[in-house]
């Protein structure tokens, strides 16, 4: 072989390298942003747990997991009839900023824990770890309930949304013995959501950073790393509602989603409902009642331009007043429509 052309394969076994090394270095560095700990930073038309808890009074709890302290509430602790929810919040996200499910969950009957991830809310930890973490958090949350006698007896039901959609979902590959799981929203494949976005930041050169992207998650996770929601469901053979909407950019409905595997999903047991009414149909905008919706929009477009008029640091005493003019149970009321769904299909598989 002549010296040049072993000169060019040298150097472009060289290059390979350093790309690979250099793509690894960055791509670690950008994880490991996007998993760390975020300030809390819900907007204050959200309710909080003490706005509600002369109606919704509640218990504290918490539990270990990887030698971090998870925090969590347990919500309508005298409904001892139906069932224990656990509830998984979305990634960067905590409990709390759903409470306009949980305490629609409450008033039909349903004994609700709801908890803080690791890296998130009240609970421990610098960093979310990753997409692959969240069913690790609900098997330990179940573990935890069943140990403790939490669940009273009664059936578990796991319950989640987008990043605790995929957890609940993919939790069931545990065989914790829960009785049904509504996954709201949820994705399928950890690596596919991060490859997916990683598409939507960097484009076409995605491509080249997904091999690498597998190498962290597996050097991260394990065995765990690929856990997959859809080979989960079908491995349970429990009920399993999958609800996701159709507009969804956060987790795409025809590429990213649970939803999106229904071809491949065998388990007989599982009901899918979309989400497609126009302005209603994103990864969260279904929650709301429509009154709900347009109320906290409306309030949403007037706190957006109180901080634009004090360049997003409005002072404690202009929130207060503002505060006291919005209506937070009507911003935070659930569609009626979404929990008659839910309530129903809970109700039809506990009765199996």
């Amino acid at each position: 072989m002549p010296k040049a052309a072993i000169i060019a394969i040298v150097a472009a076994c060289a290059i390979v390298v350093v790309f690979c090394i250099g793509s690894f270095a960055l791509d670690r560095h950008l994880l490991a942003q996007t998993y760390a700990r975020q300030p809390q930073v819900s907007s204050p038309l959200m309710l909080t747990d003490a706005e509600i808890a002369d109606d919704y009074p509640y218990e504290d709890v918490q539990f270990q997991l990887d030698g971090a302290t998870l925090r969590g509430h347990v919500y309508g602790a005298e409904n001892d009839q139906r069932g224990l929810v656990i509830f998984r919040h979305g990634i960067l996200s905590h409990h709390q900023d759903y409470l306009a499910l949980i305490t629609a969950l409450v008033d039909r009957g349903w004994k609700v824990f709801a908890y803080d991830a690791i890296g998130c809310g009240e609970s421990d930890g610098d960093s979310v770890k990753g997409f692959a973490q969240s069913p690790l958090d609900v098997h330990a949350a179940v573990r935890f309930a069943r140990e403790t006698g939490l669940d009273g007896g009664l059936p578990i039901v796991l319950f989640g949304h987008s990043w605790g959609g995929y957890g609940v979902a993919g939790a069931l590959d545990f065989d914790d013995g829960g009785a049904a799981c509504v996954t709201m929203s949820g994705f399928d494949n950890p690596l596919d959501i991060i490859v997916d976005s990683a598409r939507t930041q960097m484009g076409p050169i995605a491509a080249t950073q997904t091999p690498i992207i597998n190498l962290i998650n597996h050097l991260d996770f394990g065995a765990d790393a690929d856990r997959s929601a859809s080979r989960a469901i079908n491995k349970s053979g429990i009920p399993v509602l999958v609800i996701h909407g159709t507009a969804d950019a956060v987790v795409d409905f025809n590429r990213t989603s649970i939803i999106s595997k229904r071809g491949e999903i065998t388990n007989p047991n599982v009901v899918y409902i979309e989400k497609s009414e126009a302005n209603r149909d994103g990864h969260n905008t279904y929650f709301y009642s429509h009154d709900s919706q347009a109320y906290l929009n409306e309030c949403a477009k007037a706190y957006g331009e109180l901080s634009e008029r004090y360049a997003n640091d409005v002072p404690a005493s202009e929130l207060e007043a503002f505060l006291q003019g919005v209506d937070k149970r009507r911003a935070n009321t659930a569609d009626p429509e979404l929990i008659d769904q839910i309530d129903a299909f809970l109700a039809g598989a506990l009765a199996k």
